[in-house]
């Protein structure tokens, strides 16, 4: 982004995000349990510095992991917002941020199978 660009924040949404590092020695990463990255919503949206953006299993990613400290996360965070994301840091997904995901999921693979036709 240039110094004459800007983004509105105001209309960019807040979303929930659980940062963890790899107990097996990994970086730091971050699991958006409210956005899906499969058609049934059994996977969340994750990423890393290293690797980007991928899907995850929620369960799976917090058994293999511990929460990230601050200053851990602190480097995560900033990079998710200037990718264009404006984190919400929460310690763990509610049993609300799972259904979101599973709803929006639905959501989007109704509409991709009409406009599929």
């Amino acid at each position: 982004m240039t110094d004459n660009q800007q983004i509105n924040t105001q209309t960019i949404p807040t979303v929930p995000v659980v940062l963890r590092v790899w107990r097996s020695g990994g970086g730091v990463f971050a699991l958006f349990p409210t956005l899906p990255s499969d058609e049934y919503g059994r996977y969340c949206d994750a990423y890393a510095l290293v690797g980007q953006h991928s899907g995850a299993d929620y369960w799976r990613c917090v058994r293999a992991s511990r929460p990230a400290t601050t200053a851990e996360g602190a480097p995560l965070a900033a990079e998710l917002e200037r990718i264009g994301y404006r984190p919400r840091v929460v310690h763990r997904a509610t049993a609300a941020m799972h259904r979101e995901r599973s709803f929006e999921a639905g959501r989007v693979y109704a509409a991709m199978r009409t406009a599929a036709g």
